[in-house]
């Protein structure tokens, strides 16, 4: 397909970390987000229905990680992808997640994945 939507340097307050320190307190990630979708018909319909709803996508990001006591970043990564697979329909998800100040002297620490509908 070729085609995609993309959601650049998402900002989500969630608790995440293995450190008893960590589980008191809220740590921003930052997610970079590439959707597989075929912008074909909304680019002919110009309607908005025919689009994959960003609004809706970065909602749905920032309501998991609200709920989340994940304490790895590879786990929170791993069920965005698979959650924005099953509930948008979206072919393919590629995610960065950037976890800033685990590290100091790093601007960030993160992992990359890629999943297919094959992996749901």
């Amino acid at each position: 397909m070729g085609d995609s939507v993309l959601i650049k340097g998402l900002r989500v307050p969630t608790c995440i970390g293995v450190h008893a320190w960590e589980r008191e307190i809220r740590q921003e990630l930052i997610l970079d987000l590439t959707l597989a979708w075929n912008n074909r018909l909304p680019a002919a319909s110009d309607n908005v229905q025919d689009c994959l709803d960003y609004t809706a996508v970065s909602d749905w990001v920032i309501r998991y990680l609200s709920e989340s006591q994940a304490q790895l970043i590879e786990t929170v990564a791993e069920q965005i992808a698979l959650g924005l697979l099953h509930h948008f329909g979206v072919g393919e998800v590629s995610l960065t997640l950037k976890k800033p100040g685990a590290v100091p002297q790093a601007d960030w620490v993160g992992v990359t994945l890629t999943r297919t509908q094959v992996d749901l």
